[in-house]
C-alpha cells in the first residue's frame, strides 16, 4: 500500500498520481522539502485522486501519470484545473508525447533538483 495523505495544517495542497509507490513517495518527500506546510495528496489511480478532492479548494501543482493530450479530457484534469493547479506529467506516456509548451513532463531519471525546479517554475508568485 502507497502512503497515504499527508496533511500539515494551512499548507499549499499538491496531488501526486502516480502506480509506482516508491516513485510516488519520492515526489512527496521532495514536495515536503520544498514546502514544509505542504499538504501533499497521494493517490493511485485518478478515480482515488478524484475523491480525495473532494473539499480541496486550490491546488498548486499536480504530478500526474499520464498521457497529456488524452489527459486534457478527463474529469481528474477539470478538477485540477478548476482549483487553479498546474500539472507535471510523469511516465512513459508523457515522455513518449515529448516536449510542448502545452504541458510539462517530469523526465527519468530525475532528481529532486529536477522535481524542484518544476515546483519552483510553476508555484505563484
Amino acid at each position: 500500500m502507497c502512503a497515504k495523505d499527508l496533511y500539515v495544517p494551512s499548507g499549499a495542497h499538491y496531488l501526486i498520481v502516480l502506480h509506482d509507490c516508491v516513485v510516488l513517495q519520492d515526489i512527496a518527500d521532495t514536495i515536503k522539502d520544498f514546502d514544509p506546510r505542504a499538504q501533499v495528496i497521494a493517490a493511485t489511480t485518478p478515480d482515488g485522486a478524484l475523491s480525495a478532492l473532494i473539499g480541496v479548494e486550490r491546488v498548486a501543482v499536480a504530478f500526474i501519470e499520464a498521457a497529456p493530450q488524452a489527459f486534457r479530457e478527463t474529469d481528474l484534469a477539470a478538477a485540477i484545473v478548476s482549483r487553479g493547479g498546474q500539472n507535471v506529467f510523469v511516465g512513459d506516456a508523457a515522455e513518449d508525447a515529448g516536449i510542448s509548451a502545452h504541458w510539462n513532463v517530469l523526465r527519468r531519471p530525475f532528481s529532486s533538483d529536477a522535481i524542484l525546479a518544476h515546483l519552483t517554475a510553476l508555484m505563484p508568485e
